[in-house]
């Protein structure tokens, strides 16, 4: 009872919210407050028994807020979808407004009189031409109206719906006053926004009036009404709802948790059996009610009970007849969908409900379990069940679904890892070591000294020794370092360094003698053939469990994400070598792609230490800390750095303008032709060093 009390509580509040008006003409009749013009009559007809006036009152007032005096009026669905999506867009803003999709056709209805004597064969024919609502699933082109649309409530409320919302009793014996009067209204429904749909039987079952629900029921209430509106809706689709001119269900995003206690499954039997009705759950079965039909998400009664954890009215819903093996739009079953939402209880439950014993002694037993919504593996395709339960589970992101991983899942986690994963991962781990291996021995192979030679422009040169100071050849004065070479001492230049990585066989790289460099060469090769065959093994990966998954399944092992980036890290290693004639700056650029590079293939040994019991769980915490802790540090260091490197900056300015002086007077002295010119060049170079 506490849901449902909840869910009364809820209704109470949102008919409190102020939005609502109260100046129609039906609050006349029946107001918000428990008043209303009708109201006393009824009061007087109990006490007296005189039911005259109240009968008169409504054989001419109420007749007048009612099509055709009672006997009611075809509204094609399109109509009352345009209202539903104009009422919708005027609490949006002008960016956020959806307009219904498709077309709604010509309306046969236009040209006919609707108050003639053949309105019973009108009604007939089109019952047959759109199917009679193929198959009661309420999808009929046309629906009957018997309170006019310009004449309800706030809520698009009928008076059967005012009265409903008091839920009293003397409001309850004006619905069945009304009721003997104008049948018709029984399953006329609101047609707001908020709660299109809300017929009212959802209202008899929401009041938890059992009586009343068996009232309705007699009286011809339809068990397959479906309420659509958006109170009821779960909360994390109520963004997404979208209309069609071709149908009366409102689409929804698949993309949803189907949180909020308002979402209770569209039919009167969902609705008894959320609101944990099992009384008027067997009524509405009495009365044909069928315990699978499906929502607009798909979900029927038993998917409502894993959503609301009511194990009581699902074991209740099995027994009469509920299926196990419906799947919703989602392609979740009532086990999967437990698994999705970590309801640790309800799968627990579901799961011992599918098994079947296979032997008991004692308190020995043997179960067997249906693996068909359990593993990863398509029993009849054999590719990845992403809707299984083990992968929703691994793949949750709650602690709640790290406590599904007991008793089956973990049964069969061990099994999987014993037959074949364990395998694969040694296989792995040994063909990563095989390529690590490769290409730590190609970057430790690289001339480094070249590079220095090149960030130093040739004063510290290849063989990492520092230019001896201001001589050349034949004791003339230098002032560009030279090099020494195969081909003698030459002045350096940028030529003899930036293309040192792509010339394997240049006879001045040091040790080329010993094939140092065509090792590098082989090694590089290998390393790039690696990379080649692990990205064909991945579009493979992509085309069997698709872009998404994969995707899903990677994001999972940030370790394999930055590994993955040094594929296209040492690609473009290569068109950069190739064109190092071009700049020096590629040479750079290079260096930089190989450290980055360097890191990133290292940091992939932590994927593989995950598989290790002890070492696992610590490679989770530093991912914890590198996403959440060294993210706000470096955003923190990062506001300050900006602040202090624009005011060094200035310091060192004043620096670099000094240091530019004493670079010219030490080019004026060495080029100075007179040895008074050199010795005053001397002095002022010496008060530099003195200050």
């Amino acid at each position: 009872m506490g849901s449902a009390s909840s869910t009364q509580s809820a209704m109470n509040n949102f008919v409190g919210m102020g939005r609502l008006r109260e100046d129609m003409k039906i609050y006349q009749l029946v107001d918000m407050h428990g008043g209303g013009e009708l109201l006393p009559w009824l009061r007087y007809a109990i006490v007296s028994n005189d039911t005259s006036f109240i009968d008169a009152y409504l054989e001419t007032k109420v007749k007048d807020f009612l099509y055709n005096g009672g006997k009611g009026k075809l509204v094609t669905v399109t109509e009352l979808v345009k209202l539903r999506n104009k009422e919708r867009n005027e609490r949006l803003g002008a960016f956020s407004r959806k307009k219904g999709k498709g077309k709604s056709g010509p309306n046969v209805l236009d040209d006919f009189n609707q108050e003639g004597e053949n309105v019973g064969d009108l009604k007939k024919a089109l019952k047959l031409l759109d199917g009679g609502g193929k198959g009661g699933r309420n999808e009929s082109k046309y629906r009957e109206i018997s309170w006019k649309l310009e004449e309800r409530g706030s809520m698009g409320e009928t008076i059967i719906g005012c009265c409903l919302l008091h839920a009293s009793e003397i409001h309850n014996a004006l619905v069945l006053k009304i009721l003997d009067y104008y049948p018709k209204l029984l399953n006329d429904i609101h047609i707001s926004e908020d709660f299109y749909g809300l017929s009212p039987l959802h209202q008899a079952i929401i009041n938890t009036d059992c009586k009343l629900v068996y009232k309705f029921l007699k009286l011809g209430a339809d068990v397959n009404s479906r309420c659509y509106g958006a109170f009821f809706c779960a909360d994390d689709q109520k963004a997404s709802r979208t209309d069609s001119l071709e149908h009366e269900y409102v689409e929804l995003s698949l993309k949803t948790n189907y949180t909020g206690n308002m979402y209770l499954g569209e039919y009167p039997l969902s609705f008894a059996a959320c609101l944990n009705q099992p009384e008027m759950f067997r009524l509405l079965l009495a009365f044909k009610a069928n315990p699978n039909a499906q929502d607009t998400n798909g979900n029927s009664v038993l998917h409502m009970c894993v959503i609301h954890e009511n194990m009581n009215m699902f074991r209740l819903a099995l027994e009469c007849g509920a299926s196990l093996r419906t799947v919703n739009k989602q392609s979740l079953s009532p086990l999967t969908l437990a698994a999705k939402l970590a309801k640790k209880e309800m799968f627990d439950e579901i799961l011992e409900l599918e098994g079947d014993s296979v032997w008991a002694y004692g308190d020995a037993s043997s179960t067997a379990y249906p693996l068909a919504k359990i593993d990863t593996i398509n029993e009849t395709s054999g590719e990845l069940n992403e809707a299984s339960a083990l992968s929703l589970v691994v793949y949750g992101q709650t602690v709640e679904h790290l406590e599904l991983l007991d008793g089956l899942l973990d049964t069969l986690l061990e099994a999987k890892w014993e037959s074949f994963a364990k395998r694969n991962m040694i296989v792995s781990f040994t063909a990563f070591t095989l390529y690590y291996v490769c290409f730590v021995t190609a970057f430790t192979l690289r001339p480094i000294g070249f590079s220095t030679e090149m960030i130093t422009e040739g004063w510290i040169n290849r063989y990492s020794e520092p230019f001896p100071g201001r001589h050349g050849k034949d004791n003339e004065q230098q002032v560009s370092p030279v090099i020494n070479t195969t081909r003698g001492l030459v002045t350096w230049s940028e030529g003899l360094s930036q293309c040192h990585l792509r010339n394997y066989w240049d006879k001045d790289i040091p040790f080329a003698n010993a094939y140092v460099s065509n090792i590098r060469l082989v090694f590089e090769v290998l390393v790039v053939i690696g990379i080649v065959i692990q990205m064909f093994l991945d579009f493979r990966d992509i085309k069997r469990i698709g872009r998404k998954k994969w995707w899903n399944v990677l994001t999972a092992f940030p370790a394999k994400i930055t590994f993955k980036v040094t594929y296209f890290l040492v690609l473009a290693m290569v068109p950069i070598r190739l064109a190092c004639d071009l700049s020096p700056i590629l040479l750079v650029i290079d260096n930089v792609l190989i450290t980055v590079t360097m890191i990133f293939t290292t940091v992939h040994y932590l994927y593989y230490c995950r598989v290790i019991r002890f070492v696992g769980p610590f490679v989770l915490m530093v991912y914890t800390i590198i996403a959440t802790d060294i993210f706000r540090f470096m955003l923190i260091y990062g506001i300050f750095l900006m602040g202090f490197s624009q005011a060094f900056s200035l310091i060192f300015l004043s620096c670099e303008r000094e240091a530019n002086n004493i670079k010219e007077l030490i080019y004026n002295q060495s080029m100075a032709t007179t040895q008074s010119a050199k010795d005053n060049y001397t002095i002022l170079i010496s008060a530099y060093d003195t200050s």
